[in-house]
């Protein structure tokens, strides 16, 4: 018993991998109109100041069939460990049975005995396999770690629904966007055709001319229904992603807005913030801790295990006498108690083979660990930079969309007045619809690479913890590290 709080294998140590001080490309442009020394945000959907992006995110995170199957691998994992942790204690039974019995007595050739009759038992058995060198202790440590991964692994979905949702919500109001811009430039196209079809009815212009400014009309309309069924399929994703009917929320998204601005100043924090916000990191180190622990699980098989057990009870042949407990007539009571050592002195190496698998296991776990910091790394610098390019991109079509809006409004007054010819005109339109449909494509590209750095980051998940009730007096404390 006094070795009982003894642990074979390694203890596990938290991985610490080398932190830079800021993000390398803020050094350079993209810090532009981001904060390095706040926190990083939590419900960043919230930052764009769209109440249907909002209400939208937090009803997918809410409903999502995905996130409900990774709820209930939690349930899966919290109920393994309760099934480990309750292997730490002893294991009672009890049992009444009503029995007839006839024996031979050729076989067992006893002419004197009673061979037949009924027998009455009524008892209890308890087991205990006592933990002398913590293996089962190890298992609840691995079992503790798996689940607290698999919350990790949940909240990452709850993060890549969110930003899905929000991507999806974007491209929606884009298309809406470029829809609107499609729309005026057949509206100012058909101006021009019946400008010039009155032009011809005064012999100003030719047929020529016409049916190039039909022509025009013609191809800007047929880009219309691919645009729409953009839009009708972001309906789609975002009503599946809520968990909805494909068109469920065609009336809820039918009006157009505009694309929701992106936030002046974008809060990053420190690189050091990702080992707390990232959860497939928090679920990359839970995955060493879990294998470390497995390798003290194996390592216990190699001692002795020691099993207390014990059974008594009451038989009697009789039902009246079945009670009779120690009375010297016909005492009915029996007992069995005692330890019991098990150890196995050969098996062809199959323990020593489990621990190296086991520690195989471990460098693996940490192998992935360090790839996967390394992964949230490169996604943060270059959502940094995405986000930096893309605004300037935006501030550039700005102006080229205010020149070709410009240089159409003066073509278009000039080709009334004779001063221009045709061709000029449609040109300018041409050149004044393709900088809008550029300065919407920027525009929805900027704010996707937003809702990408802010997904880097890793927050979004903590507005959708689960409250989890304090544990009771009766529950042993977990051994395993709690996540950093």
């Amino acid at each position: 018993m006094s070795l009982a709080g003894c642990m074979v294998g390694p203890n596990y140590t938290p991985p610490s991998p080398a932190m830079p001080d800021a993000y390398g490309e803020l050094a350079g442009a993209a810090a532009a109109g981001v904060d390095a020394t706040g926190e990083g945000e939590a419900a960043w959907w919230q930052r764009f100041n769209d109440a249907e992006l909002a209400s939208l995110v937090e009803r997918a995170v809410a409903a999502n069939n995905n996130l409900k199957v990774a709820e209930a691998r939690v349930r899966q994992a919290r109920s393994a460990r309760e099934v480990a942790r309750s292997l730490l204690f002893p294991r009672i039974g009890v049992g009444a049975s009503v029995l007839r019995f006839r024996g031979s007595n050729a076989l067992l050739d006893l002419p004197d005995a009673n061979l037949e009759g009924n027998l009455f038992q009524v008892g209890f058995d308890a087991e205990w396999t006592v933990d002398l060198w913590g293996g089962t202790r190890r298992l609840v440590e691995s079992a503790t770690a798996e689940e607290q991964g698999a919350a990790s692994r949940r909240r990452g979905l709850v993060l890549m629904v969110a930003a899905e949702t929000a991507r999806a919500y974007m491209e929606l109001r884009g298309a809406y966007r470029q829809l609107e811009v499609a729309n005026a430039t057949l509206d100012d196209q058909r101006q021009t055709l019946a400008v010039t079809e009155d032009r011809r009815a005064n012999g100003l212009a030719s047929d020529l001319e016409v049916v190039r400014a039909r022509t025009e009309v013609e191809a800007t309309a047929a880009e219309i229904p691919p645009i729409e069924q953009a839009i009708r399929e972001y309906v789609h994703v975002l009503s599946t992603l809520l968990a909805l009917e494909p068109t469920a929320l065609s009336a809820e998204l039918s009006f157009p807005t505009g694309i929701p601005p992106v936030p002046e100043r974008i809060s990053v924090g420190v690189p050091s913030d990702l080992l707390r916000r990232r959860p497939d990191i928090q679920a990359a180190e839970r995955r060493i801790a879990s294998a470390t622990s497995m390798v003290g699980v194996a390592t216990a098989q190699l001692f002795p295990q020691m099993v207390l057990g014990a059974s008594g009870g009451f038989a009697s042949r009789k039902s009246g006498d079945l009670f009779n407990g120690n009375s010297s007539d016909n005492p009915s009571t029996y007992y069995l108690a005692g330890p019991a050592i098990n150890w196995t002195l050969f098996d062809a190496g199959r323990r020593r083979s489990t621990i190296e698998f086991s520690e195989a296991e471990v460098d693996a776990a940490k192998a992935l660990y360090e790839d996967t910091v390394l992964a949230a790394f490169r996604e943060v610098e270059s959502a940094l930079v995405a986000v930096d390019r893309s605004r300037a991109r935006v501030a550039d079509l700005e102006r080229l969309s205010a020149s070709a809006r410009e240089a159409l409004t003066i073509s278009q007054g000039d080709y009334r007045n004779g001063l221009l010819d045709q061709l000029t005109v449609l040109d300018a339109q041409r050149q004044a619809s393709r900088a809008d449909m550029l300065l919407v494509q920027g525009q929805v590209a900027l704010t996707v690479n937003v809702v990408r750095l802010y997904k880097a980051l890793g927050g979004g998940w903590e507005f959708a913890e689960p409250t989890v009730a304090a544990p009771t007096s009766s529950e042993a404390p977990s051994t395993a590290k709690e996540n950093p």
